[in-house]
């Protein structure tokens, strides 16, 4: 345990919770499991392969607690009313995230949004409740923020598993922490309440109002598939990409490049640092001022499981050069992780975070030992692409075929060429907002830039896709 701690202490952790959802022991056991090593750890500290061993059950039995806590249902919540036929329901709460446009696949747009419930109306009287839901607000009623407290007139609901087309709208629920679906399909039914906000909801308002302006920037001067990619590589916001191209992505196993994560966050350090030092700025102030603007820009993107760990691995960096050492970028993996777990264990069971994770894992395991055995047949620059490919490749490889029942191949030729080319266009999206925000005009020949370059990531994709054994499917 001396070489990266916190990551093997993080993964008995996440052993811990996964135990506790496979073979779900009562939190008396996992009590009795904690003092049991505990006091074995107490006994045999002189013997490091006993108390090391001993330790791990520990944080194992404490991530066995976690789940099962996080699993209670207490008797006031509301998830003890629902069922899968929706019900009339009064209630007062928060509004805990941003409300937006929903274009589904099938079905009307409509609104929707996160809803903390704080109590319910029965009959005449008010009663204490709580609970998260999915809010679906009125298609022309008031706009809602973050933070607004609403009294609602509306129908609640279960989520609901549809077995014919495999959308399981009760396990979405669940990882976020959200037990059913309250409709409200009258302006009527809504009603804001006065309350005067803290500070940090006047800034997730001002995040909110920022990331709109940058979606409204890009939808005048590019055309939706173009703004779909910006909102995407920058904002971590892909609904807007065709399901054919996002199938096409996930056939060539290039999905990843969708989602907000790690080139997002060294591009923006490194942007911020260069930015500092042409203005003269001392060297640690740099680092402090590149880790808040890491910060800024998880929240911008919404604080996704991979925005959340390339975060931690940044400022992890950032701290240590400002205090002048290198950090262990494995250890710094793993208190991402546990963050997020110790947060909610959920997010375990969470597709993007197995996937993150697990890039990440081959990436700082597995790459730098292929690059060391194919660094004498290779060029340098040749063995360091592949080894990255390759070992991002065979870690996630056993997340996609459990999830999706498939593997592909073609990722390992796939990443090599679109992986670099995603870099450019996540710079050059950079460059567009940075420009359109100081001047319109100075933005469009970026804008134009940006469109030739997704168009042509595009179409590789897709012609990568249609390559006979691209993706084994079963």
């Amino acid at each position: 345990m001396t070489r990266a701690p916190l990551a093997i202490i993080a993964a008995a952790f996440g052993l811990g919770i996964g135990l506790a959802w496979w073979m779900e022991p009562s939190s008396l056991v996992a009590w009795g499991a904690i003092v049991l090593s505990a006091l074995i750890l107490l006994v045999a500290r002189h013997h490091p392969g006993v108390s090391n061993l001993c330790l791990l059950s520990l944080i194992a039995a404490l991530g066995v607690l976690h789940a099962r806590i996080d699993a209670q249902v207490p008797a006031d919540s509301i998830a003890q009313r629902l069922t899968a036929a929706p019900q009339p329901i009064t209630c007062e709460g928060v509004i805990v995230s941003d409300v937006e446009w929903i274009y589904p696949a099938q079905g009307p747009a409509h609104r929707q949004g996160w809803f903390r419930i704080t109590r319910i109306r029965n009959g005449k009287d008010w009663s204490p409740s709580h609970g998260r839901v999915a809010l679906r607000p009125p298609v022309r009623g008031e706009p809602l923020n973050y933070g607004d407290r609403v009294l609602l007139h509306g129908e609640v609901r279960a989520g609901r598993t549809e077995k014919d087309s495999g959308f399981n709208e009760a396990t979405r629920l669940w990882l976020r922490s959200a037990c059913g679906v309250l409709t409200v399909s009258d302006s009527e039914g809504m009603t804001l309440l006065s309350d005067s906000p803290d500070l940090w909801v006047r800034y997730r308002r001002w995040v909110a109002s920022f990331r709109l302006r940058l979606k409204q920037l890009g939808h005048s001067m590019m055309g939706p598939l173009e703004a779909a990619y910006l909102e995407s590589f920058l904002l971590g916001e892909g609904r807007g990409i065709p399901a054919q191209t996002r199938e096409a992505f996930r056939n060539t196993g290039v999905v990843h490049v969708l989602v907000v994560s790690g080139q997002q966050v060294t591009l923006i350090g490194y942007l911020v640092f260069i930015g500092l030092s042409i203005v003269r700025i001392s060297r640690a102030l740099r680092y402090l001022l590149a880790a808040g603007s890491l910060v800024l820009y998880c929240t911008l993107t919404g604080a996704n499981p991979p925005i959340l760990r390339a975060t931690v691995m940044g400022l992890l960096f950032c701290l240590g050069k400002w205090r002048g050492h290198e950090t262990s970028a494995l250890n710094g993996l793993g208190l991402a992780a546990l963050g997020i777990l110790a947060a909610g264990p959920r997010a375990l069971a969470d597709v993007s975070f197995q996937l993150s994770f697990a890039a990440m894992l081959g990436l700082l395991v597995l790459s730098p030992w292929l690059v060391r055995l194919w660094s004498g047949i290779l060029w340098k620059w040749a063995a360091e692409g592949l080894a990255a490919s390759c070992g991002a490749w065979i870690t996630i490889s056993p997340v996609v075929a459990w999830h999706f029942h498939m593997v592909t191949p073609i990722a390992l030729i796939a990443n090599l060429a679109v992986i670099p080319w995603a870099t450019a266009l996540i710079a050059t999206g950079f460059v567009f907002c940075l420009a359109g925000l100081i001047n319109s005009w100075a933005a469009i020949p970026v804008a134009a830039s940006f469109g030739w370059m997704a168009y042509g990531m595009n179409r590789l994709v897709i012609w990568l896709a249609g390559l006979p054994g691209a993706s084994w499917r079963w």
